[in-house]
């Protein structure tokens, strides 16, 4: 762990203790948003839009109460600055329609940088959960931390570690669509909890039948006991969830041979998914094409 510190200069404790502190010689300077870009390792992917409209609004009647957090680079033989704590406000500041904000400029390496930018999404929850474990993981490689450690710095439980950076360990798949929100964590740790050769074929049950998380992990204890996915009665609803009603079952008959490919129909008539299956990158070509989708190039 010493050693970890030395090789951030002022500790890693220091920067998880109040990643945003301007300290009394450190009085926030003006400077014009094209002068300002994005850390391209920011552990946050996905910005709410409405969540900006709303910043945006605040900030034109407001302007920026809390200063960004730079630090000076030459980019091109021009000097910028890159943002190591604020880029939603950044953002909100380009729809709001000013030209310059507040900022705090220091001197930060790249190791320094990532925690900052990591804790401070963190202490605002603002991260998806499989945003968190990636932060994490790159924050545990960077700085040489056990789980322990980690868990210390940033305040929570090893345990609690140990659990989102299992979300690693999920097929690509389940991993896109976990950060889609088409899963929830729950689902995932329940697809984790079964073998790596049945996971996909568990996303597929949870997504298309749209299970709970807690019919999910009943299928999974399932899996461990009889090496399959059977749903027990009692955490089923009345009407199953695979039971197409007539006109759906021709919907998708329908669109099976429109397409060529194999969708998948689930739910009622009033709410469901409707999903198309390919297997080549000719057929998904083929599939845009006949949906009217450009592609580029």
């Amino acid at each position: 762990m010493a050693g970890a510190q030395r090789g951030l200069g002022r500790g890693l404790d220091a920067l998880f203790k109040n990643t945003e502190t301007v300290e009394e010689n450190e009085s926030p300077n003006m400077l014009p948003l094209r002068l300002l870009h994005a850390n391209p390792n920011q552990p946050r992917k996905q910005f709410d839009d409405a969540a900006l409209e709303d910043l945006a609004a605040s900030i034109r009647e407001k302007g920026v109460l809390q200063p960004l957090l730079v630090r000076p680079q030459v980019v091109g033989g021009e000097l910028s600055y890159e943002i190591v704590a604020g880029e939603r406000r950044f953002r909100a500041s380009q729809l709001a329609g000013i030209r310059e904000v507040p900022v705090v400029i220091r001197e930060l390496d790249d190791m320094e940088t990532l925690a900052i930018a990591l804790i401070e999404n963190l202490q605002r929850e603002d991260l998806t959960a499989l945003e968190e474990a990636k932060g994490l993981q790159e924050l545990k490689d960077q700085f040489n931390l056990s789980q322990e450690e980690l868990a210390k710095q940033v305040g929570k439980s090893r345990s609690a570690i140990a659990n989102t950076l299992r979300l690693l360990q999920l097929p690509d798949m389940a991993q896109e669509a976990l950060s889609a929100g088409t899963i929830t964590a729950g689902h995932a740790r329940a697809i984790l909890s079964v073998d790596d050769i049945a996971r996909i074929d568990f996303l597929g049950l949870i997504v298309s039948q749209m299970l709970t998380v807690r019919e999910a992990e009943a299928l999974a204890a399932s899996w461990k006991e009889h090496k399959s996915f059977a749903l027990p009665k009692d955490t089923k609803n009345e009407t199953p969830k695979n039971e197409k009603s007539v006109v759906l079952k021709e919907f998708q008959n329908q669109l099976t041979t429109l397409f060529s490919s194999k969708v998948t129909m689930s739910g009622t008539e009033k709410k469901g998914k409707v999903m198309l299956a390919y297997n080549t990158e000719e057929e998904l070509h083929e599939l845009l094409g006949k949906l009217g989708i450009k592609q580029a190039g």
